[in-house]
């Protein structure tokens, strides 16, 4: 297989990564790019790995406890970072009672990412009952949490530093009065700008996240010029939509999201957050230690920052 080819089947955060070690005359060989896993050299002659996104320079018992929701809520409420009330469940009776404490909560499999096995603003039993199902699905251990109202917020931390900030809102279609919702997820998905393998924020509505989100009301006919939120999970990878927040966020959101990376010694993470603007509060859902970094450097989401030669030269130096 050619460098080119190689390259090309890169996961794009480490594409562009590449990119930049090549643009920068840093020696970097791909040694697996199923796996998008890299081998890079930094100013010193010492030879590092690179796998995803995250370094061999970040802490390793960090990783694994960003990869719990469960373990990173402990470490955030030890820090004084304000979390959502949650419980881990061991059967659909806690979960049950969680709700009818909380009225509108969130389930989700404790270990997972890109929005696989979530469930957002569930108030009935039925809903709680078909989502537990779901989450079960991906993990045997799950979490109820207290659905917060909110932006879902994403703060890339850099080498303990706070670089940039995305809002990130759920998939939506627009009603044209005579097309189904489904049928518009469809012609939605058409549109070119939508690639699940391009340097591009925007990519294809999950139909099956929405029949699981909308149930029956999948099929109904959206009026004209109304926007239907189509998916629970406000993720990317669901086909959710990324907006330039980095001169929005406050001061304590960053304060937090720089103190926890630095406390689980993660040279690259992405803060979650949901963030109330209306009274300026903000609660801290789950800390990703592998984050996608091109987002934050996206035209097609009008983000623009030097995330990516930022993030190079803290991994060579």
């Amino acid at each position: 297989m050619s460098d080119t080819e190689a390259r090309n089947q890169l996961k794009v955060s480490t594409r562009v990564l590449y990119d930049e070690f090549i643009r920068q005359n840093i020696v970097v060989d791909i040694l697996d790019s199923s796996s998008s896993l890299l081998e890079y050299t930094n100013k010193s002659g010492t030879k590092h790995f690179l796998f995803s996104t995250c370094s061999d320079k970040s802490s390793a018992t960090g990783m694994i406890i960003a990869s719990s929701k469960v373990r990173t809520t402990v470490v955030a409420q030890r820090m004084n970072i304000p979390t959502p009330d949650q419980i881990i469940c061991r059967d659909i009776r806690e979960a049950r009672k969680f709700l009818s404490n909380h009225r509108q909560i969130v389930v989700k499999p404790v270990l997972g990412s890109g929005g696989a096995g979530v469930s957002t603003n569930i108030k009935t039993i039925e809903e709680l009952d078909r989502s537990y199902t779901y989450a079960k699905s991906h993990s045997n251990t799950i979490v109820v949490q207290q659905h917060i109202i909110g932006d879902d917020v994403r703060l890339l931390v850099v080498g303990g530093v706070f670089r940039s900030a995305v809002i990130r809102q759920p998939a939506y279609v627009v009603g044209d009065g005579i097309l189904s919702i489904e049928e518009l997820i469809s012609a939605t998905n058409a549109d070119s700008s939508r690639n699940d393998d391009s340097k591009s924020s925007l990519m294809h509505i999950s139909a099956s996240a929405a029949r699981r989100y909308l149930g029956d009301e999948v099929h109904a006919v959206a009026a004209s010029g109304t926007k239907t939120r189509v998916v629970g999970p406000a993720n990317v990878s669901l086909g959710g939509s990324l907006h330039q927040a980095t001169h929005l966020v406050s001061a304590e959101m960053i304060k937090h999201a720089e103190a926890i990376s630095k406390k689980l010694g993660l040279g690259i993470c992405g803060v979650d957050m949901i963030w109330n603007r209306t009274v300026n509060s903000h609660y801290l859902i789950e800390v990703n230690a592998t984050p996608g970094i091109d987002i934050h450097d996206d035209p097609f989401s009008g983000t623009s920052s030097d995330v990516v030669q930022e993030y190079v030269q803290w991994l060579i130096n």
